[in-house]
């Protein structure tokens, strides 16, 4: 069975950033099960495997347009420390949830720390990153 929207595909990948270090793999572990054509991963990703079968292997260098985006700009923003909940580890690398006016969870990570500014990046961290994937498809369903 061929690769198609609607379809159930369960595959493998290994990342490794433009330098070709390892910053994922489910290679030896979970593979990942997705439904094609419903953005549940990277649109490179969907693209490549669209009308492959089970048993299709690829590796491809992926562009941040077909991974992860651009990062965007006004996704960075500052905050005061007092603007921030009391269980809060105000530190660089450290995640915060909020919410947009959507209602939708935004996740930021403390990207700086000064004295009376945080600075936020909301931005996906492997956004604005080229990127090398190794696939394995396992089934189509």
């Amino acid at each position: 069975m061929r690769i198609k929207k609607g379809s159930r595909v369960t595959f493998h990948y290994e990342l490794r950033d433009d330098k070709g270090e390892l910053l994922d793999s489910t290679f030896g572990g979970d593979p990942v099960i997705y439904i094609q054509g419903e953005g549940e991963i990277i649109v490179g990703l969907e693209e490549l495997m669209e009308g492959e079968e089970a048993g299709f292997e690829a590796k491809v260098t992926l562009p941040p347009e077909k991974a992860y985006g651009v990062a965007n700009k006004d996704l960075i923003v500052f905050a005061g420390p007092e603007n921030f909940d009391d269980n809060v580890e105000i530190e660089v690398g450290s995640t915060v949830e909020t919410e947009d006016p959507d209602g939708e969870t935004i996740i930021f990570r403390i990207i700086e720390v000064d004295e009376d500014k945080v600075y936020l990046d909301g931005n996906h961290p492997l956004a604005d990153k080229t990127l090398d994937y190794k696939i394995e498809v396992l089934e189509v369903h």
